[in-house]
């Protein structure tokens, strides 16, 4: 298995794949995300744990995190678990290995005993930069954009931008959403701990010459639907 050191954005939830620490819009990495209400947290990690020492966990390359959604807004999720595959292959054989492992069934009984689905969604990676292992929060956009090529580019200058003053605290990246609803796409940005997230939202002003010129540009290509902050509770690789 791929380890997996974090962590999903997003998303809504987040995970990185394998290449960390450089600009990637090259990528081939897949996540697929599953939203839940706990009622008791601790039985879902326990679960997770049992799932993850099985044998057929342990022949899948897929990775999986759990995330504890901080503020959501209404939404009545409390926890995401993001599976990172790094190609469409490697989700082929993991969903296949999965449909056959007892291991897997007994896994979403025990799940269920202990949460309630709320969403799942795929997306794939779209540009994603910065160091994410050493990141503990991320935030995401859940976003509804019309031309992706534009949004991109338009990403990307101002990220860049951002970057070469020492304005990005961590990670950060972009997903298109290929089955679900509600949005089209989600941005993320990683940091090592709350207070500087927080000093990054502060430059998401009109007062941010990078910002007002990135807003310009997307104001109405895009349409924010929700922000969210999550931690990183735990990862099986």
């Amino acid at each position: 298995m791929k380890k997996l050191l974090i962590t999903l954005l997003a998303v809504s939830g987040l995970a990185f794949a394998d290449g960390h620490g450089n600009h990637s819009d090259t990528n081939d990495v897949y996540y697929s995300y599953y939203s839940l209400t706990a009622n008791n947290p601790s039985a879902v990690v326990a679960a997770m744990d049992k799932f993850a020492a099985s044998d057929c966990f342990e022949k899948q390359k897929a990775a999986v995190t759990l995330v504890s959604e901080l503020f959501n807004g209404k939404s009545p999720r409390t926890h995401t678990f993001v599976v990172t595959y790094n190609n469409a292959k490697e989700m082929n054989e993991s969903f296949a290995i999965n449909s056959s492992c007892p291991e897997y069934a007994e896994f979403l009984t025990a799940l269920a005993g202990a949460s309630k689905p709320t969403e799942e969604w795929l997306a794939k990676s779209l540009f994603e930069g910065g160091d994410w292992t050493k990141d503990t929060v991320f935030q995401t956009f859940e976003i509804n954009v019309r031309n992706e090529d534009a949004y991109l580019a338009a990403y990307k200058e101002f990220t860049e931008a951002m970057t070469e003053k020492g304005q990005i605290p961590g990670s950060y990246g972009v997903e298109r959403v290929i089955a679900g609803e509600g949005f089209s796409h989600f941005a993320f940005i990683g940091a090592s701990n709350l207070e500087q997230l927080m000093a990054f939202n502060a430059l998401l002003t009109m007062k941010n010459p990078d910002f007002k010129k990135f807003q310009t540009k997307i104001q109405k290509n895009r349409k924010v639907v929700r922000r969210i902050i999550v931690m990183p509770i735990k990862a099986w690789n």
